[in-house]
């Protein structure tokens, strides 16, 4: 029942995921439960329905589409929250009345871009959609967002979220520095639990891996460094151990079988 508490608090997290076209077993293997539990939050958010079926068949009227998807720059997830189903009854509807979508260029542009306004200046939120619009990229690099199956050296093969964690991993295993990924959930509160990306047995401390400091993530990050002994490796920090670069097209040199 606990575990159920600490998937419901990754509601947001896991309909996105699904959303993005995440297996069920995918997302159960990312958050180490069994895919009856992912299963069962999808029918109980109504994400999937009870049947079987995995998207509801709604047909969403073309002038509202186009009004949400180009007037309001609403994601089609968001279009999908409105109307009970899923995004990829949204990308149907989009089809269907021949309504072009917006290209990963202009998906990036202003308030599209899904980390502008966080922890940015306007001048740089404005260099940040200019760049896209021209069609360049910008940041750290383009793989924070993008995980893979890692083979860790205590835990067997596990599913790693973003480019920056596998990174991190090389960089730790590369030092000699013995870890292990999402080790435990930490208590910080009544109800309230947090798990932190690699736990180094030796040093008896955490790393927290963030990309984007969302405020509500942040919330939670604080808390536990109350409690905790919890470093926070932001951009800056994996920038200045090397363990990323600043030319925004850096390649992940790892294969994966």
């Amino acid at each position: 029942m606990e575990r159920m508490k600490w998937l419901d608090e990754k509601k947001e997290e896991i309909i996105k995921m699904y959303g993005d076209g995440y297996k069920q077993i995918e997302i159960a293997i990312h958050f180490d439960v069994s895919q009856t539990a992912i299963s069962s939050r999808l029918r109980k958010w109504g994400v999937s329905n009870p049947d079987g079926n995995r998207f509801k068949k709604i047909d969403i009227p073309k002038d509202v589409l186009y009004d949400l998807y180009w007037n309001k720059e609403l994601h089609p997830v968001k279009i999908g929250e409105k109307f009970g189903c899923s995004v990829m009854t949204v990308h149907h509807n989009l089809q269907k009345y021949n309504i072009p979508t917006r290209t990963k260029s202009e998906s990036r542009i202003g308030k599209l871009n899904p980390i502008y306004g966080v922890g940015h200046t306007k001048e740089t939120c404005k260099k940040m959609s200019l760049a896209f619009k021209n069609g360049r990229k910008m940041g750290y690099n383009n793989h924070w967002g993008k995980g893979a199956y890692y083979d860790t050296p205590n835990q067997g093969r596990k599913w790693m979220r973003s480019g920056w964690e596998i990174k991190t991993a090389d960089y730790l295993t590369n030092k000699g520095i013995d870890w292990y990924y999402e080790y435990r959930w930490l208590s910080i509160g009544i109800d309230k639990h947090y798990l932190p990306d690699f736990y180094l047995p030796i040093e008896d401390k955490y790393i927290e891996v963030k990309g984007r400091k969302r405020k509500v993530d942040m919330v939670k990050v604080e808390l536990a460094m109350e409690k905790y002994d919890i470093e926070l490796w932001d951009g800056e920090e994996l920038l200045k151990r090397g363990i990323i670069n600043n030319c925004g097209i850096t390649e992940i040199n790892r294969k994966y079988k």
